[in-house]
């Protein structure tokens, strides 16, 4: 059995950074070794930003993050898009969850490229720490819905 511990708020957002620093040196590798992929009985939950197919494992995370995999025909990968800057917004900061063993937060991140342009979108992560590492173990995210001009 997975054996949770107690974390602090300063770990999540140091997680939160670790996740941005990953995204713009386009470092797959780093950036999937902070989620936890978990057991087929709690997998990870990720529903991707421009995505619209739910992951649950590496491979789908991983191919959402840099494309190629057949069995993700529309992904062209996350990570080509030479995001340079990440900025997140918390609505109230990370919330420590029922049981004290996580950590839950939901805002806003942007994401700028080389060019200054930039992306907004909605976040829901969901962490836990194993082995005295931040896991994320749910994340969720959406474009920013913008209300039509009245």
């Amino acid at each position: 059995m997975r054996q949770f511990e107690k974390m602090t708020k300063a770990e999540v957002i140091n997680a939160q950074r670790a996740w941005a620093k990953a995204v713009c040196e386009q470092d797959v590798e780093t950036l999937l070794g902070l989620y936890d992929f978990g057991t087929s009985d709690e997998p990870l939950l990720f529903k991707p930003t421009l995505a619209d197919v739910i992951r649950l494992d590496e491979e789908g995370a991983r191919s959402y993050f840099v494309g190629g995999n057949p069995d993700y025909p529309h992904d062209n990968g996350f990570l080509n898009h030479g995001w340079k800057r990440v900025d997140f917004q918390s609505e109230v900061g990370p919330v420590l969850k029922a049981g004290g063993l996580g950590y839950k937060d939901m805002g806003h991140y942007t994401f700028f490229n080389e060019k200054g342009e930039a992306t907004r979108a909605d976040y829901t992560f969901a962490y836990h720490k194993l082995n005295g590492k931040v896991l994320i173990s749910l994340h969720h995210s959406s474009i920013t819905w913008t209300p039509p001009n009245t």
